[in-house]
């Protein structure tokens, strides 16, 4: 493809040797502008070279031939840094500027040169002084040429704009010396006839349709180069160098070279999806009997173009497994090279983590050496993790960190976890590809060669729901696959997630849905269309569930503590923190201290992860009768999703059916004995199933504040409370839960959007928060990045200080405890590594926003110690704790209107937060 490279550099000028592209913070080393941009093209030469996918997905957006597109990509990565050629990048190092070429400057460097390149191309363009690629001209073809131009010189996370501050346009010769302009053009044009010398003529589709399949490409392009450029600045595989070395010489023995050995020691590609799975029992030798879902996606049909697989099947169904099943599938055909799967939580990201350690390898051929990343926030606190990944490290630019192994490489950052060959993380982190948020494009570009798997898709509000479509949109424009993951999920939500992949391939038509059964498979792709599959049930998980609604606490109670002196366990899941408290308070003179547990959101994360042990050692499969005899569990959603949890009694408030039906999967979820004991095979032996529903009793008069009145703090949590007033009328008339044959009927029912029977004043309450849901979809919609706008800046998008978030209703603060004895301030969690990560807390930011100042010793210990933080304790707040007469720990912080809000922490109950009399 670049047979003719070696001929033409050797003619290039020497006058592009006085100019400089990088240089060590410390010392007289430098890189020679030419040679880095020559380094990034060969990343991207060889990464081409290499990945027969890779060049299909960009012929396939674009519609050009292969050996078009690959020109252009490799061009335009030469020219990712033109911006370095002015005057005032150069005059960064006075010393440099006038060692190389013999002058002193006043030129500032007051715009970054990713943003003078861009300016700088299309300055010469638009004069005519350029005309590149030599099939285009500028005149008829700018906007198709400056779609391409601004990803590439874009090339440090954001799409650059020419636009100053105050929105004055900027001007070329601010920045560019007449020498500086006239060597860069020089270059532009050596390295365009180096490209793009072809004497075959190419098919040019007309500029507008060009156009808008280059805003498409655009998404991809934009990773790309940042792709190429951080692998080809990393000083480790391309050395600075300041000699004078022929450049057709220095691309074949030194660029080249160096961009192969780069590749493969940084793990890109390092995985080979398997051509063909032998059987079932190859990926999961484990499983005696699949499911009856996981016989489906072996079995069904799979096509070579993008797709999405929704399965929806009770709890313990296997999901997983068929999921991971379906995605090697879609990989042997040809649909993905890897896969990254999404989850909600990062408690659920670290359980699949841990769960794909021993067969994500399994996935890919045995020769290959697959990376798995874990990405999320907390991820270093995962030993498991921090295991995999070498330690030894050097620095690349933008602060980035590259290392000797592969998957290091992969794993320093969170923004390149979605290139390893298998991801796991939270759904944010793919949200990210999305939203105008530095660097996306990497994320975008990892994930568009991957099958992507999200979990749980029933657990996200209206906003979240509306990002992950547009993300589904992108996936598919960008030729990826996925597949849905949820045990109960609405049809119009299905709907809605059909229609936004759909749209993405370039499919208006409004999905049409008929099948009401459950458990169900719904697949889509452009040739067919949508094709829903009834599943069979899976017989270990068909069960009845008795239903009580109770309106008394005192007899929910009751109820509790009569069946913990039984010798049985129970859970009492409540919709918030507030509410476990006053559950846990209600039972501490009933039940004993060793015997009441007590987990939510707001403990510390090092006494987080001891509860969720014990929580899990307790209640988990393996538990014996003897661990679970008598215990009690008062918990919030934390154990709806996160941990494989199994009880003998489930207690819950209300809260909507497919949560109730989530939930209800915690009851004899593996079989046991009469006594508790885990069975290895056959049916369970305890009493039947119950799950108690604690809540108001859904009368037909029913006030506004019907929900509120009981539970004044959830109502904010689930605020349509005309669908817990049906949710607790369906079970009020059904008295049980008959799985799966009632999951989608009762789904539907207490969804309804026709919802007559629900009492006026409810209907009144419900109108309230579907206008605030819509909202949120605006809201979601305003921050998305949009398909068919290509990578560019916008007026609301794209701001240097811009912070657009994943999910709404996250603005929490990062608290982080310390204790304060008068002369010492120590982290509340002593952990030998990340004593500061394990002593914070998430406190929403309505109660805790700042720090009270503190002066005197505690105020200069504080001063002193933030210095030593890793974020100079810039994110967070924090508290210093003193041990009160009463034997509590209390500090103090500032909520938002600066008032002083006490902050209380036990490690029995975690954190709570009042407002300080006086």
């Amino acid at each position: 493809m670049f047979a003719l490279i070696e001929k033409v550099l050797g003619d290039l000028m020497t006058e592009y040797f006085r100019y400089w592209g990088k240089a060590e913070r410390d010392g007289d080393g430098y890189h020679l502008l030419p040679y880095h941009c020559l380094d990034v093209a060969a990343v991207g030469h060889v990464l081409l070279s290499g990945d027969a996918a890779l060049r299909k997905k960009f012929t396939s957006i674009t519609g050009l031939h292969e050996s078009v597109v690959c020109r252009w990509l490799v061009l335009l990565l030469a020219l990712h840094d033109i911006g370095k050629f002015s005057e005032s990048f150069q005059n960064l190092r006075t010393d440099l500027l006038a060692q190389l070429q013999g002058i002193t400057s006043r030129r500032q460097y007051s715009v970054r040169h990713d943003r003078l390149g861009n300016l700088f191309l299309k300055s010469a363009l638009e004069s005519g002084e350029l005309n590149v690629p030599p099939e285009l001209s500028y005149e008829e073809w700018q906007d198709v040429v400056m779609t391409m131009v601004r990803p590439f010189t874009g090339h440090h996370g954001v799409p650059p704009s020419i636009q100053g501050d105050n929105n004055i346009p900027l001007r070329t010769a601010n920045f560019f010396s007449e020498e500086n302009s006239s060597a860069a053009r020089q270059f532009t044009e050596s390295v365009s006839t180096l490209v793009c010398r072809d004497g075959n003529e190419i098919f040019l589709p007309p500029p507008v349709e060009l156009e808008s399949l280059m805003k498409k490409a655009s998404w991809l392009m934009a990773g790309f180069v940042v792709l190429c450029d951080w692998v080809g600045s990393n000083s480790r595989w391309f050395p600075l160098c300041k000699e004078s070395i022929n450049l057709g010489e220095y691309w074949e023995k030194h660029a080249l070279p160096q961009a192969n050995k780069a590749i493969r020691e940084a793990g890109i590609n390092a995985g080979i999806p398997l051509n063909e799975l032998s059987d079932f029992f190859g990926l999961f030798p484990h499983i005696t009997t699949p499911t009856p879902l996981q016989k489906f996606v072996d079995q069904c049909p799979i096509g070579s173009t993008p797709q999405l697989f929704i399965l929806e099947d009770v709890t313990g169904s296997g999901k997983t497994e068929a999921a991971l099943l379906l995605a090697s599938r879609l990989m042997s055909a040809g649909c993905g090279k890897g896969l990254f799967v999404a989850l909600p939580t990062m408690a659920t990201s670290n359980a699949m983590y841990d769960r794909l350690i021993d067969s994500y390898q399994k996935l890919f051929t045995p020769d290959s050496t697959p990376s798995l990343v874990l990405a999320h926030g907390a991820r270093h606190l995962s030993e498991t993790f921090m295991a995999s990944v070498a330690r030894k490290t050097d620095h690349g630019p933008d602060g980035e960190t590259a290392t000797a192994q592969c998957s290091s490489w992969l794993a320093d950052n969170r923004k390149k976890a979605l290139l390893a060959d298998v991801g796991v993380g939270t759904l944010d982190q793919a949200l990210l590809a999305i939203l105008p948020a530095r660097f996306q494009s990497l994320r975008l570009f990892g994930l568009s060669s991957h099958i992507l798997i999200v979990d749980e898709v029933h657990a996200y509000d209206p906003y979240m729901n509306k990002l992950l479509q547009n993300l589904l949109s992108f996936h598919a424009a960008l030729g990826g696959s996925a597949i849905l993951i949820s045990a109960t999920l609405p049809t119009h939500i299905r709907r809605d997630f059909i229609a936004a992949f759909a749209n993405g391939c370039g499919d208006q038509r409004k999905p049409e849905l008929q099948s009401r059964d459950y458990p169900l498979a719904t697949a889509y792709c452009m040739a067919d269309g949508v094709r829903e599959t009834a599943v069979e049930a899976t017989m270990q998980r068909q069960c009845k569930v008795a239903v009580e609604l109770i309106a008394d606490e005192k007899e929910v109670v009751r109820q509790i503590v009569e069946t913990a002196n039984k010798g049985r366990c129970v859970c009492w899941i409540r919709n918030t923190v507030h509410d476990a408290l006053a559950g846990f308070a209600s039972l501490t003179e009933s039940i004993s201290e060793e015997n009441l547990l007590l987990f939510h959101a707001r403990f510390a994360m090092g006494d987080r992860l001891d509860i969720e042990e014990t929580v899990t050692k307790i209640f988990g499969r393996k538990s014996t009768a003897q661990e679970r005899s008598g215990k009690v569990l008062i918990a919030t959603q934390v154990v709806e999703q996160s941990l494989d949890l199994d009880f003998d009694l489930l207690i819950t408030d209300l809260a909507p059916m497919d949560l109730l039906i989530q939930r209800a999967g915690r009851l004899h979820r593996h079989p046991r004995d009469e006594h508790g004991n885990p069975l290895l095979n056959g049916t369970d032996r305890r009493e039947p199933p119950c799950m108690i529903v604690y809540g108001p009793l859904p009368e037909d008069n029913a006030a506004g504040d019907w929900f509120k009145a009981v539970f004044p703090k959830a109502s904010f949590v689930y605020p349509s409370h005309g669908c817990l007033w049906l949710t607790a009328r369906l079970l009020s008339d059904n008295n049980e839960l008959k799985m799966p044959d009632d999951a989608r009927e009762l789904i539907e029912a207490a969804f309804s959007e026709s919802a007559d029977k629900i009492p006026d004043p409810l209907q009144q309450r419900d109108q309230q928060a579907s206008s605030q849901w819509q909202t949120d979809r605006s809201l979601a919609h305003i921050n998305m990045l949009k398909l068919d706008e290509g990578y560019e800046p916008t007026i609301n998008q794209w701001r240097e200080d811009m912070k657009t978030p994943t999910r709404l209703g996250g603005m929490d603060t990062t608290v982080r405890l310390a204790t304060w004895d008068g002369t010492t301030l120590l982290p509340w969690h002593l952990h030998e590594k990340f004593p500061w990560d394990m002593s914070q807390v998430s406190i929403r930011s309505g109660l805790v926003d700042s720090e009270v100042a503190y002066t005197g010793s505690l105020g200069d210990k504080i001063t002193r110690l933030k210095e030593l933080l890793p974020d100079k304790g810039k994110w967070s707040v924090l508290v210093p704790l003193q041990l009160s007469e009463d034997g509590h720990w209390r500090g103090e912080a500032l909520n938002k209107r600066q008032e002083i809000m006490e902050v209380k922490y036990d490690r029995q109950t975690g954190a709570t937060v009042t407002k300080k009399e006086g």
